[in-house]
């Protein structure tokens, strides 16, 4: 494990983002309708990706229908079964996992959200930053796959 992960965040066993894969648009309206991601503009098929901290990839979802949140499709794949009580997840800020991940002892470290109060403080903004550098790499994982 890099030393920054093992100062940092030393239970982090896994990395994980979602991405979209754009597809033609399915002749079945229902499905149509299903694939079309707001996000993307378009029809798309999305699943999750996850990388061990020491840049590994480690775990590819099946594909789902583009209008699928990132939190239902984390729920779904299969990925939380495959974690052990102690372990925790790094993720994006749209990874609201705390009631998925509600008794498993597994916990998830997002970068801070903006809330009522106006402004970050020192601390969330130095916490913001240091998970963003930590992702960059999933980011770049799944640039090749796309």
């Amino acid at each position: 494990m890099p030393a920054v992960f093992r100062m940092l965040y030393p239970s982090t066993r896994v990395v994980i983002d979602c991405t979209e894969i754009k597809t033609e648009r399915p002749s079945s309206l229902a499905l149509g309708s299903k694939c079309y991601s707001s996000y993307k503009s378009s029809h798309t098929w999305k699943g999750l990706v996850g990388i061990a901290p020491h840049g590994a990839l480690t775990f590819v979802s099946s594909l789902y229908t583009g209008s699928m949140s990132d939190v239902e499709i984390t729920k779904l794949c299969g990925l939380i079964d495959l974690l052990e009580s102690g372990d925790s997840i790094m993720a994006d800020k749209g990874f609201v996992l705390n009631k998925v991940l509600d008794g498993t002892g597994i916990t998830v470290n997002t970068p801070p959200f903006l809330m009522s109060h106006g402004q970050f403080s020192i601390q969330e903004v130095e916490e913001t930053q240091t998970i963003a550098k930590l992702r960059i790499h999933i980011e770049r994982h799944i640039r090749r796959v796309n």
